[in-house]
């Protein structure tokens, strides 16, 4: 209804301005050129918007000449109702002015409409591309999730069998613990891989049955910790699976290959709308390429893909950096805008 009268108050400016201009070519009262302009024009535009609601199929060309015509008869009886009264018709020479004016209101206001209507579908075409790319995109980040857990979670689950049967022969108590951490694991990746969101407690609780499983496989040689902003709210959701690698880097790529106590630590923080998670480690640092294992296939998939999902996922507003830190070791820093 407001798009109906928002477009009836544009068509009353135009028969406005097209008054002062048949004033200045035929003179007359511009009382007389408005009340005819108003005529033709609100005419026009009425038979225009019964036409594509009767007809919406007739190609514009068969559209227009049947306003046209509208227009003319109904637009010039108006018309010769003002100028005469129905008292007389009025003299040929007034009849072709009115014709004219008929012909060139009717021709500017379709003309003028067709333009909107083209703008508006090149426009709604615009964003049906922009979706479709949008659709893509999401299809394109779902396919690189499923190909980075395919890669991550075969190297691990193999692992950590590999322990838990050595367990169940030399420690069945840390192998039962093993086995529920697991357990708690599994679960969680189950979970992931149904939804494109999860929440930050179970995708802190997932990480944190990762790092149990792992402490138990290295021993005193792993430390961790996890720390949240009081302020965050657990149930707030994050993209799944951008945390994890990171924090496997840190124990494959700086624990492992260091000689002392390792140490991960994971923080989480909100700063003006952006989540800021950081995975930190003790490790060997991004100098240390003497003793450094190198990458993996996995790893650099790893951190390909998360790059490849911030961008995907949030235009240029998410990024991943790594650095040293003055812990000797990593600092892998994820900002993202947080879900609204």
């Amino acid at each position: 209804m407001l798009k109906v009268l928002s477009e009836y108050l544009r068509t009353l400016v135009l028969c406005v301005a097209v008054a002062l201009i048949t004033k200045a070519v035929w003179s007359g009262s511009y009382y007389m050129n408005f009340a005819i302009s108003l005529a033709y024009g609100f005419v026009g535009f009425s038979s225009r918007k019964l036409i594509e609601h009767l007809k919406p199929s007739w190609p514009h060309k068969l559209k227009y000449i049947v306003i046209v015509l509208v227009t003319i008869v109904l637009g010039t009886i108006h018309a010769w109702w003002w100028i005469a009264g129905f008292k007389a018709f009025p003299a040929i020479d007034i009849l072709i002015n009115l014709l004219i004016i008929a012909a060139f209101v009717t021709t500017l206001l379709y003309q003028f409409y067709l333009n909107r209507e083209q703008t508006h579908q090149l426009e709604t075409e615009r964003r049906e591309a922009e979706l479709r790319q949008a659709q893509q995109q999401k299809a394109f980040v779902q396919s690189q999730l499923k190909v980075l857990q395919s890669q991550i979670e075969p190297h691990f689950l193999f692992n950590t069998l590999a322990n838990l049967k050595m367990l169940i022969r030399h420690d069945p108590q840390k192998a039962e613990l093993l086995l529920d951490n697991f357990s708690d694991l599994l679960r969680f990746s189950l979970n992931k891989s149904r939804s494109d969101h999860v929440s930050l407690k179970d995708e802190f609780s997932s990480l944190e049955s990762y790092l149990a499983i792992q402490q138990i496989r290295l021993g005193e040689r792993l430390q961790y910790r996890i720390e949240i902003a009081k302020e965050i709210n657990l149930t707030s959701v994050v993209p799944p699976l951008l945390v994890q690698p990171l924090v496997e880097n840190a124990i494959f790529h700086g624990i492992e290959p260091s000689s002392k106590c390792g140490l991960v630590f994971l923080k989480v923080a909100r700063e003006e709308g952006q989540w800021v998670i950081e995975v930190e480690d003790n490790g060997i640092g991004l100098q240390s390429d003497t003793n450094r294992p190198k990458l993996g296939t996995h790893n650099g998939l790893a951190l390909k893909s998360i790059k490849e999902r911030l961008a995907a996922l949030y235009q240029g507003k998410g990024k991943l950096q790594i650095s040293n830190n003055k812990l000797g070791g990593v600092t892998a820093r994820l900002e993202f805008p947080c879900a609204q």
